[in-house]
Parts: C-alpha cells; sequence; structure tokens
C-alpha cells in the first residue's frame, strides 16, 4: 500500500522526467538524449538558510530558485517564491511539490529524516558549513560556488568581499569608547530575547567593537528587570523580522519600552534604541561587511546624540 510520502516521492519523479525529457519523448527522441536535456538544464534548486539564499543571489542563481525557508527574506524578490516552512521544520510534502533537483540547506535544517527521504527521492540534498567569520564567510561561498558549477562567479564575490572586509579592518582601527550593548532578538511582540555569549549576535558585537553587557549567560534568553539595572547597558539594539532599516518605527520603540528596568541605565533614551532587520545582522552571507560597518556606525552616532 503506498503512504502519502511514497505517492509524493514518485509524483516528483515523474513530474521531473516531464519537465527535463518530455519535449525530447514527443519528438521521438531516446532516454539518453532526454537526460542530455535534463542535464543542460538550469537545476530546480529549493533553499534554507537566509543567509545561502543571499549568497546564491549574489552569484547569480537566483532564477534557479523555485523555494525558500521562512529566512530567506532578501533580496526582496525572493519573498515572492514559494514558502517550505521553517528550517528546523521542513515537510517532505511540501518541498517535494515544488519538483527540486537539488536542496542546499544549513547546519539547523531538519528533520533529517525528512532530509534522507528527499535523498531517497533521488534529489541532491546538501549541508553548507557553518560559521560567523569573514574565514566561515568565505568557505561557504565556495563550497555553494563548487555545488552551482560557478567556481569564478564565487571567486569573484571572494575578492569582493576581501576588499570591502580590508577597508572594514581599517574603520575598526579607529578607537572607539566602549559601548556596552544590549542586543535583543525579537521574535514576536510577547517573544523578546536577550543575546549572551555564543550567538550570533554576541558574534555581531564583537566584529563591530562593542561590548555584549549580557556576556554573564549562554544563549539567547528573557532577562529581569534587577538583571537590566545590574548590567547598565549604553544602548539597546532590537532585531525584527522585515525592519530593513535602522530606523525605529513606533511599534519597535513600544517593544523596547516594555523592559522594565531599562529606565535605569543609560539606555533609557530613544535616541539609543537601534533597530535593524534580523537577517541583515545576523545571515552572515554577502552583507556582513555592510552590517558590521553599519552596526558600528549607528552605535557611536547613538552614543552622541
Amino acid at each position: 500500500m503506498h503512504t502519502l510520502k511514497q505517492s509524493a516521492i514518485e509524483s516528483v519523479g515523474r513530474r521531473q522526467l516531464l519537465q527535463a525529457g518530455g519535449i525530447g519523448l514527443l519528438s521521438g527522441f531516446g532516454i539518453a538524449d532526454a537526460a542530455q536535456s535534463r542535464s543542460s538544464l538550469k537545476s530546480r534548486i529549493v533553499c534554507v538558510g537566509g543567509g545561502i539564499t543571499e549568497i546564491i543571489c549574489a552569484l547569480g542563481y537566483e532564477s534557479s530558485l523555485v523555494g525558500v525557508d521562512t529566512t530567506s527574506r532578501y533580496p526582496l524578490s525572493v519573498r515572492h517564491l514559494p514558502s517550505v516552512g521553517y528550517a528546523r521544520h521542513l515537510s517532505l510534502e511540501g518541498v517535494l511539490a515544488l519538483a527540486p533537483q537539488q536542496v542546499i540547506v544549513g547546519h539547523d535544517a531538519g528533520p533529517l529524516a525528512v532530509l534522507s527521504r528527499l535523498r531517497e527521492a533521488s534529489v541532491l540534498v546538501s549541508r553548507v558549513e557553518d560559521g560567523q567569520t569573514l574565514d566561515a564567510l568565505m568557505s561557504r561561498v565556495k563550497q555553494i560556488g563548487q555545488l552551482l558549477k560557478c567556481v569564478g562567479q564565487a571567486q569573484a564575490l571572494i575578492q569582493k568581499l576581501n576588499v570591502e572586509w580590508d577597508a572594514l579592518r581599517q574603520t575598526l582601527a579607529i578607537p572607539a569608547h566602549t559601548i556596552r550593548v544590549m542586543f535583543v532578538l525579537g521574535q514576536t511582540p510577547s517573544q523578546m530575547l536577550v543575546a549572551g555569549t555564543d550567538t550570533g549576535a554576541d558574534a555581531m558585537l564583537k566584529h563591530a567593537g562593542l561590548q555584549n553587557a549580557f556576556s554573564g549567560f549562554r544563549g539567547y534568553r528573557p532577562v529581569t528587570a534587577e538583571a537590566i539595572i545590574a548590567a547598565q547597558p549604553d544602548l539597546v539594539v532590537l532585531t525584527q523580522p522585515d525592519a530593513l532599516t535602522p530606523k525605529n518605527g513606533l511599534n519597535s520603540r513600544s517593544v523596547i519600552d516594555q523592559f522594565t528596568g531599562l529606565s535605569a541605565t543609560p539606555a533609557a533614551r530613544p535616541s539609543r534604541w537601534l533597530v535593524f532587520d534580523t537577517m541583515y545582522l545576523l545571515s552572515f552571507g554577502p552583507r556582513l561587511p555592510d552590517a558590521i560597518l553599519t552596526l558600528r556606525r549607528a552605535s557611536i552616532e547613538a552614543m552622541r546624540a
């Protein structure tokens, strides 16, 4: 008896064959001709991971994308693509419905059983290396360039990033006063988590030459008013989905204002509240040098206000 998942796997296999070789079969070509036609087509790619999607687009392969996960929000055009859902809870049927030939995922994508079933359906599944440093970003670009068979484009992007990083290091070399930052990850208005160590947020603060005011714990967690007062942050950085600029909207300001205890710190003034798009700061994709520079400059400027 066929299950729904078995039917989905068989369906996608038939669909890929028709897409790749249907015209050839109707024209009287054999199976070998159909296979050759398929290999000449651009691969249909599903991407899971916002930073990975940005790299694929920067390499010129956005037109190959047929689906992305919920963290893939840039460039803006990818928002019109079908969504395969949250990276950690991918749906087998949802991915197979897009008839992908290749699925490129980040380190946290899953469940593993879904990725295994995709491989059973003859879908190439590749997991891209993780990391929050420039070297890790370069490694991802190189790996994706190999997967997409565009090594030349990948090398050009690596060279561009190296130039941007060299310019960034010159800026970071200019001494600045210590700025203690309370980095808030805004998932929903009711779920505000403060970043400790061993987080992407902490890595970004270090890149920008800023100090994490909550280095006493690991990960993201809620904090009490007493903890905020004890930390004495100079600045609040809030990331929210789709907050495309560091301009503070009224909603973002009201969210920050909910943190009781903040009024007893140097970060009490709204001029010291910075709001960024979550994936701009935390995707660790090709925009990384620009994001670090923007975070540093905005922080220094806020301290002068």
